[in-house]
């Protein structure tokens, strides 16, 4: 048996070293807590002007940000910033219709990285657009989540999530849920061969206004990934897409993916203006279930019931059995001289751009 042997009065020496030990590691702690503090508080004070410098910086893509009121929070796991009556507009437009307005944004991020925010809008967004010939569009959401990454050298990647988004442009569009993607660079480019802009879009159940026979609503899934080159100047819109077009802008279809019901389309390939400034272009791809589609084009009065029968017995001659042992074509797909082809195959007329 081990005795331990106490001073006088019962002390004991052994105790003095584990207090000694347990006011250092508080006095340690209580330091390491007031320094943390002090620097998020000095962060929190930098947050605000960081949002009002990014805010600027997209003045560089013709984009103006602003809302009426801003608050900085999150002590002490991270930071957030919410924004009430939030707009984005065009710098190069004409008209205060051309605008994004959400009633309550809300960005948060960790105290290493604020260069990455979480987005979130649960009072939902509404956008107005302003379309060639004096149309407008809209674009409404109930809610909306996305995330924001600046990169160092300027420029930043948007991504945005809509819930039960619903447009009208011509007619009314809905949707159970919409995926956008958008990249900025880090100025307006130069020439055509520098990036202006890129959008890629994911819609899952999107309702139509029309719908031709045998197709019923709502198509399964759209995705589709563009990029801008060139510079569009801030004149109307057809004498900007006339000097887009002389200075040798293109549009890239990066990928372009249709699954509605048995008809799968996958795309990609470069649009251009002619002279008429109407859209020509090459893209090579695979189709599946193309006898649809003809069906389709023949209810929409865009093929007559004669050139469709006609047009199915020569793809049927390029088909091949797909992933899943459907005929699927492999070909070309394009426009030129205002009419669409498949492959060999004339399809239509191809929809024209009205500028005024």
């Amino acid at each position: 048996m081990l005795w331990r042997v106490a001073g006088p009065n019962g002390y004991n020496p052994g105790m003095r070293r584990p207090t000694r030990l347990g006011l250092a590691v508080a006095a340690l702690l209580v330091t390491v807590f007031g320094a943390y503090t002090a620097f998020w508080f000095f962060i929190a004070a930098r947050v605000e002007d960081g949002v009002a410098q990014w805010a600027a910086s997209l003045h560089a893509q013709n984009l103006d940000l602003s809302w009426g009121a801003i608050r900085v929070g999150g002590f002490p796991l991270g930071f957030r910033v919410a924004l009430s009556k939030v707009r984005l507009g065009d710098l190069a437009a004409t008209a205060p219709d051309h605008e994004l307005q959400v009633p309550l944004l809300s960005g948060s991020a960790s105290p290493w990285n604020l260069r990455s925010w979480q987005l979130a809008a649960p009072d939902g967004l509404n956008a107005r657009a302003n379309l060639a010939a004096g149309a407008v569009a809209t674009l409404s959401a109930h809610r909306a989540s996305g995330s924001v990454a600046l990169a160092d050298e300027g420029g930043s990647t948007m991504w945005f999530s809509l819930s039960e988004p619903a447009a009208e442009a011509g007619g009314h569009f809905a949707a159970r849920d919409l995926d956008l993607w958008l990249t900025l660079p880090p100025h307006l480019p130069q020439t055509h061969t520098e990036r202006a802009f890129g959008v890629a879009v994911d819609l899952r159940g999107l309702s139509l206004p029309t719908v031709p026979a045998p197709f019923r609503n709502p198509v399964d899934e759209i995705t589709v990934g563009v990029t801008l080159m060139g510079s569009i100047p801030s004149t109307p819109v057809r004498e900007a897409a006339a000097a887009w077009r002389d200075s040798g802008g293109t549009l890239e279809l990066d990928h372009l993916m249709l699954r509605w019901e048995t008809l799968g389309v996958t795309l990609s390939g470069t649009v251009a203006l002619d002279a008429d400034l109407q859209p020509i272009g090459a893209f090579s791809g695979a189709v599946e279930g193309y006898d649809e589609l003809l069906k389709a084009l023949v209810a929409a009065g865009q093929m007559r019931a004669g050139d469709a029968r006609l047009a199915q017995l020569a793809l049927t001659m390029l088909a091949k059995a797909g992933p899943d042992g459907r005929p699927e074509i492999a070909t070309s797909f394009t426009i030129q001289n205002g009419e669409m082809f498949l492959g060999p195959v004339k399809l239509g007329k191809a929809p024209r751009i009205v500028w005024e």
